[in-house]
């Protein structure tokens, strides 16, 4: 892959390993959509559209070049971890059909309070409610609305949450951002081992096994976690056989199974079973 930074538009040339269509929906980020012919995202108070110039071309107009470096994690070979992973056979298939997938370098604020939003939930209404609180409490730009800052996040209530579509979930966003802002969680956060921050994550409001796995690796690029949610279950008694029925059992399995690269292969079998059973 080949890329260039040509009057602050991203230029990627040769992507053999990325999509933007299969990086987006496959499950890791929701403030996206696809207009005309093009591709849009945003992330935090940043904005993209990908247009596709070429068959393995792209364009990338943002309002931030070098952010959209970082977000596509565009830096890093995933030729290479895809070359690892080819070892598993019950791989080939998934990394053939989502080849292009690229792990987001998300916010950690704005991955807490999606996957919060996200448990038990569906893709179009996180959509609808990621977007009315942007809508309400975000910044307004000329391409839309920016996700809250973790100070105006902290200004929403309980009964807002409520009218933005969160349900049950709305007396943990409430508690969980209180948290967030009155404390050091972020900071120390960060700093953890793998295994102490789920146990830091799992102690907020709304935080269960598949939603701290989602932060770790969505925002803290934590690659040795695995995240399971219906699909990957399905994964789980489809390509593996299993008959475990605990989902934080088959999470420990898949973990011991692709070690450190467990994020990067969760996502190419989640987006796999998805498009298989469309």
């Amino acid at each position: 892959m080949i890329l260039n930074i040509e009057n602050n538009d991203i230029c990627v040339l040769d992507a053999n390993e990325f999509d933007p269509e299969s990086t987006l929906t496959c499950g890791q980020v929701f403030r996206y959509g696809q207009k005309d012919d093009y591709w849009w995202v945003i992330a935090g108070e940043n904005f993209a559209k990908i247009y596709q110039t070429g068959e393995k071309n792209y364009k990338i107009v943002s309002t931030n070049p070098n952010f959209f470096v970082n977000y596509f994690d565009f830096n890093k070979d995933y030729a290479k971890i895809i070359t690892e992973l080819d070892k598993f056979a019950v791989l080939t298939e998934p990394m053939r059909i989502g080849r292009g997938i690229r792990l987001l370098r998300q916010d950690l604020v704005e991955m807490i309070v999606s996957f919060i939003i996200s448990a038990c939930n569906r893709i179009p209404r996180i959509q609808k409610s990621l977007n009315m609180i942007s809508e309400h409490f975000g910044e307004k730009h000329e391409w839309g609305y920016a996700f809250p800052a973790l100070q105006e996040l902290s200004k929403i209530t309980e009964a807002d949450f409520k009218s933005f579509g969160c349900g049950y979930r709305s007396p943990y966003l409430v508690q969980t951002i209180a948290t967030l802002t009155s404390t050091d969680f972020l900071a120390q956060l960060v700093l953890k081992d793998t295994i102490s921050a789920k146990k830091a994550l799992k102690a907020l409001p709304g935080v269960g096994d598949k939603v701290a796995d989602c932060i770790l690796l969505f925002a803290l690029s934590r690659f040795d976690v695995f995240p399971v949610d219906t699909w990957i279950h399905k994964v789980y008694n489809d390509e593996f056989g299993g008959k475990e029925k605990n989902r934080a059992k088959i999470s420990r399995f898949l973990v011991e199974t692709f070690g450190s690269l467990s994020g990067y292969a969760q996502q190419y079998l989640f987006y796999y079973k998805r498009q298989k059973e469309k």
